[in-house]
């Protein structure tokens, strides 16, 4: 039986409950994090945490993150869960009306293909999308009409045909040996991977503006990316009914850069949080 952590208390998932009155339940107010693991180790820990605790105090949340406990829990939880998943779940919960709030960890292994997607626009946008809000409802439908379709993911876009996120993911558009992303103006999720391909790739001689694409624009000489912690970089080849170039030089690039940082990151949470 899979392990959870409630209020760092290590149980059966099937044991774990909260407070039927938890705000998180009775409003959706609740933040969540997904952590890659490397080994059970978790990666890029201080950019989660620290958009975790914006998030906390955007809440007005009495809630502080002891990072030393929280990263001994993960290790915990990671351990007792076998060592084989490759994804941690940070989840807090509002609690009830004056009340504290709830700090839940999970782990899972997630499993993606290795093919370049297929994906469909979906018209919609998140709100306060700068926050891993647990409301994900828009996200929720994007996934599932693009099931529906029978493709891989969909594109969340706006009644002008912009580009914003995937549905768990950041967007890019290689254009003319240019990445172009979404403005993280409050409408997306800056994500962290998104944050780390704009740090590396200029040094990697890619630039990168943010910008708007939209749908209607994408050409088949176009190559599309998306980001997220645990899939990583992967490639579009078709939105909609538009094929997509794969651009297998620089995708090969980011996510050597990414592997690279990664694995600096696995080494710096080790020196910090296990010595």
């Amino acid at each position: 039986m899979p392990q959870l952590i409630i209020n760092d208390v290590l149980m059966d998932e099937t044991e774990a409950t909260l407070p039927a009155t938890d705000r998180a339940l009775t409003h959706g107010l609740g933040l969540y994090e997904t952590i890659k693991l490397i080994d059970g180790v978790p990666v890029f820990f201080e950019e989660h945490i620290l958009r975790l605790e914006r998030g906390i105090a955007a809440l007005g949340l009495e809630s502080e993150i002891d990072k030393p406990k929280l990263a001994g829990q993960i290790l915990r939880l990671s351990e007792a869960n076998g060592g084989t998943d490759n994804s941690c779940r940070l989840l807090v919960t509002a609690g009830p009306p004056g009340g504290t709030p709830n700090l839940l960890v999970q782990t899972d292994r997630r499993d993606f293909p290795a093919r370049p997607l297929r994906v469909i626009s979906y018209r919609g946008v998140r709100v306060s999308a700068q926050y891993k809000a647990m409301t994900v409802m828009q996200s929720y439908f994007a996934q599932r009409a693009a099931r529906a379709a029978g493709v891989d993911d969909a594109l969340l876009v706006d009644d002008e045909s912009r580009i914003f996120e995937g549905s768990t993911s950041n967007v890019f558009v290689l254009r003319a040996g240019v990445l172009v992303t979404p403005p993280a103006e409050g409408d997306i999720l800056p994500g962290v991977i998104r944050a780390k391909i704009d740090e590396l790739a200029g040094a990697a001689g890619i630039p990168v503006v943010d910008a708007w694409t939209r749908v209607v624009d994408l050409h088949p000489e176009d190559g599309l990316l998306l980001t997220s912690s645990v899939r990583g970089t992967v490639a579009v080849e078709q939105v909609d009914d538009v094929r997509l170039s794969v651009p297998e030089r620089e995708l090969a690039r980011l996510r050597a850069l990414i592997d690279e940082a990664e694995a600096a990151s696995a080494v710096a949470f080790s020196a910090t949080y296990r010595a």
